[in-house]
């Protein structure tokens, strides 16, 4: 028999605050803002059931079999809880429209969601329970994330990735009902899978959506297997061989563990967490907005551009900026994405970057290719990287110069959605996919889901 410690330490601490957790406990801002990660994430997955890597992912997870147990997304499907949840994430990631936390540099939602959502559908879980599961499980993924800003990032780890079974194992051991030693367990296996390089980055494959997917399904089953009596290691983000010192070993100036559970509870880093307005890596917004409000104030269009110069945080440049050759010459529409100079430009050229914005035929458009080729990025070591800010000059071909600045990207804490923002935002990743009508419905099922007994009126709606 395994002797446990009398002191859980941060993975015991996060596995109390898991378990301990009311729907009494949470503020009402962070429930209504909760609300919105919901309708925002599975607007963006119905968005992603459209795209080309969707068909694939249903259909190996359809092959695995299993019990009917969740709804995946946009289908007529139901899969086992891991493997809907694995859909889901994958198509809540995909699209790149999913809402990112500027310390953490996590996308939170498409995590917490499809977990909660899958898990809370197999135990047949009310509204309320199933929006305590996301809110505790965002809460775990953002202050493991948050402990080390950044520093994921810097060493080619998708921070989503790595955070990712830890979220799910959250979500999955609250609506199961685990106690905290089996949640402390479930935590100690999901940081044995804690993963997701970056690599996809440079040459536009689409490994990065599978990043969440794989983390959603490891996250559950490893609360599964904790709830059946498997132990897993209890110091599994400070162990001398955990997740801290094993990823990010000889950075230790990064690293701030006991800000995992500092003011937990009292302090809600998910309303925090930035909402997206453009269907790209977050680090491109506010350029795209600062491009933006220049053309439309002074009336240009992108045949009077000669030149645009971006300056961004530093942290920005190796993500989207760099190597330049890539970045102006992007080798598929999902590397698009991740180029600061090709989003500017498609928004320049098209006055749009949605969702179903990011095509082969966006990339084969050779005003947009020209205008990308006429962007410059620029890093300043003295802007910090919070809130996703940046600055452009448009320089025009009669040689006048304009100048805007975007400190806090639109969707964050500095530059809020309204709730009208918000619900466009869903109808316009919808409807496509569901239609106008069945679209609005779902929304207003969404709205009212805290006082909802079931979750069968959300989830009869999300099937095509």
């Amino acid at each position: 028999m395994t002797t446990r410690p009398e002191n859980f330490s941060l993975t015991g601490e996060l596995a109390e605050f898991i378990t301990g957790t009311t729907p009494a406990d949470l503020p009402d801002a962070v429930i209504d803002d909760a609300r919105w990660r919901l309708m925002d994430t599975i607007g963006v997955a119905l968005a992603g059931s459209r795209l080309d890597y969707a068909q694939a992912v249903n259909e190996v997870m359809a092959e695995c079999g299993g019990p009917a147990e969740a709804t995946v997304i946009g289908s007529a499907q139901r899969l086992p809880a891991p493997s809907a949840a694995f859909v889901n994430a994958a198509l809540a990631h995909g699209p790149d429209y999913d809402d990112t936390h500027s310390v953490s540099m996590v996308h939170i939602s498409c995590l917490a969601v499809p977990a909660a959502l899958a898990v809370a559908e197999r135990i047949g879980a009310t509204g309320s329970s199933l929006m305590t599961a996301l809110v505790v499980a965002a809460e775990t993924g953002l202050r493991i994330g948050a402990a080390a800003p950044n520093r994921f990032h810097n060493r080619g780890f998708h921070a989503t990735g790595v955070v990712g079974p830890f979220t799910a194992a959250a979500a999955a051991g609250r609506l199961l009902g685990l106690s905290p030693i089996q949640v402390t367990d479930a935590l100690g296996l999901a940081g044995s899978q804690s993963s997701g390089l970056l690599q996809g980055l440079h040459d536009g494959s689409w490994v990065k959506r599978l990043h969440p997917a794989w983390s959603v399904q490891a996250g559950i089953i490893s609360a599964l297997l904790a709830g059946r009596g498997f132990i897993g290691p209890s110091e599994v983000l400070e162990g001398s061989w955990g997740l801290y010192a094993v990823l990010l070993a000889g950075d230790d100036e990064g690293v701030h563990a006991a800000d995992v559970v500092k003011d937990l509870g009292r302090q809600w880093l998910l309303p925090d967490t930035t909402y997206k307005p453009y269907s790209c890596g977050a680090w491109n917004h506010s350029s795209m907005d600062a491009v933006m409000t220049i053309m439309r104030s002074e009336g240009l269009s992108h045949e009077d551009v000669q030149r645009i110069d971006i300056t961004v945080p530093m942290e920005c440049i190796p993500i989207v900026c760099e190597p330049r050759a890539a970045k102006v010459h992007p080798a598929s529409p999902y590397h698009m994405k991740f180029s600061l100079p090709y989003s500017v430009a498609i928004v320049a050229v098209l006055g749009q970057a949605g969702a179903d914005d990011y095509t082969a035929d966006v990339l084969a458009n050779p005003q947009i290719a020209q205008l990308a080729a006429r962007i410059h990025c620029h890093g300043d070591p003295d802007m910090a990287p919070e809130n996703f800010p940046a600055r452009a000059k448009v320089t025009t071909r009669n040689s006048r110069r304009y100048t805007c600045a975007v400190p806090a990207q639109r969707g964050g804490p500095g530059n809020p959605n309204s709730a009208d923002d918000h619900r466009a935002k869903f109808l316009a990743n919808a409807a496509p996919t569901l239609g106008r009508g069945r679209a609005g419905e779902l929304a207003d099922a969404i709205e009212d889901i805290w006082a909802a007994p079931d979750l069968s009126r959300l989830t009869s709606l999300l099937a095509t």
